[in-house]
């Protein structure tokens, strides 16, 4: 025997055409596998074949994996919000399912059957861990946080109109800048009732005086885990156009998510999101002159948008202008399009000498 013991093939499937034959006098199959001296020999001749298969298995086990990581954060998080919800809303889930897979990261909640509240569409997203490639880009690039959002549509007119808001200070201003009825509506300021990591953005400090008491102290006890608590009567992101009806309030929550060993730590934020259910229209009731000025402020935020707006649609018309008179010139012929030139020419000269005249 050589110095190094035979190796054996890395699998019957990767056997050399022709290696296996057939006895046709007699029938009889033998098949011939081939054997290496060293792992040297057994690499140069199948190095690509280990490389491919080796990294298809790191694929298939990321995917395992991942998907099963995200699945034991998502059901860990819903279990620790259940019990809140089952005494809270006659129907929770869709379809037979309390939590919903949308994709391997992501799940969605569904509420409803509640006093106040028409209803609750919830999203679990994590790090997309059952994609390596993904997993590879958002390694190298922002990280991407496990979180969890939750979005309750009121019913109208059960208590005052008007936008505020609870957001780390450390991001405040990028939550701030990211929605649109924080960034128009709201200003900055510190509640002494808060934990010091957290503010409030707040249209009116009767608004904060009614909705605060609510939410304090449970906002208090998971502030690390808080990206923003919402409480609107406007849409989240800039509309296009001015609605001519009222925008549907709202109550947003958005937390990070902890190691599923740690889930109990986020139930605080969503008591605080349960107790606004009844409370708003109990306690957030405005004066006269305050609902006043919110509505003022509402009407010139629509005459802001109603502005862009016909700005946009004026200048579309002027590219769509512009575009049929490039097709007109290109079907034209060359004397045409010569004559129309030194037209067009023309009336940029005395267009000029306007301007001179004028600055004279």
């Amino acid at each position: 025997m050589s110095r190094g013991a035979f190796i054996p093939a890395i699998a019957a499937s990767l056997v050399m055409p022709g290696m296996v034959f057939a006895d046709a006098s007699t029938g009889s199959i033998a098949a011939s596998i081939p054997y290496f001296e060293s792992f040297d020999e057994l690499r140069d001749r199948f190095g690509k074949e280990l490389m491919y298969i080796s990294f298809i298995f790191l694929i298939l086990v990321t995917y395992w994996v991942g998907k099963r990581h995200n699945e034991v954060l998502a059901k860990s998080t819903m279990a620790v919000m259940l019990p809140l919800f089952r005494a809270n809303f006659a129907r929770v889930g869709d379809n037979g399912a309390e939590l919903a897979i949308d994709a391997p990261h992501e799940y969605i909640i569904y509420l409803t059957g509640r006093r106040h509240v028409a209803t609750v569409h919830g999203l679990i997203k994590m790090r997309p861990r059952q994609d390596l490639i993904r997993t590879i880009f958002t390694f190298l690039s922002t990280p991407v946080q496990d979180t969890c959002t939750l979005n309750v549509t009121m019913n109208p007119g059960e208590y005052s109109d008007g936008v505020f808001a609870v957001v780390p200070k450390t991001t405040g201003i990028s939550v701030r800048a990211k929605f649109y009825d924080l960034t128009t509506f709201t200003k900055a300021s510190n509640q002494k009732s808060l934990d010091a990591s957290l503010i409030t953005l707040t249209e009116s400090n009767e608004l904060t005086e009614a909705i605060l008491p609510l939410i304090s102290d449970k906002l208090n006890k998971a502030a690390q885990w808080l990206d923003y608590f919402v409480v609107s009567d406007q849409p989240m992101y800039k509309p296009e156009t001015v609605s001519t009806e009222p925008y549907a309030k709202r109550i947003s929550l958005s937390f990070r998510l902890p190691n599923a060993r740690y889930t109990r730590e986020i139930l605080p934020l969503v008591e605080a999101l349960v107790a606004c259910l009844d409370g708003l229209p109990r306690d957030c009731h405005v004066t006269a002159v305050t609902k006043s000025k919110i509505i003022k402020a509402r009407e010139e935020a629509s005459k802001e948008l109603d502005k862009k707006a016909q700005a946009e649609r004026a200048r579309e018309l002027e590219e769509k202008r512009v575009r049929e008179k490039r097709e007109y010139e290109k079907n034209l012929s060359p004397e045409a399009q010569r004559k129309l030139a030194v037209k067009e020419e023309k009336r940029a000269l005395k267009k000029r000498q306007k301007m001179v005249t004028k600055k004279a």
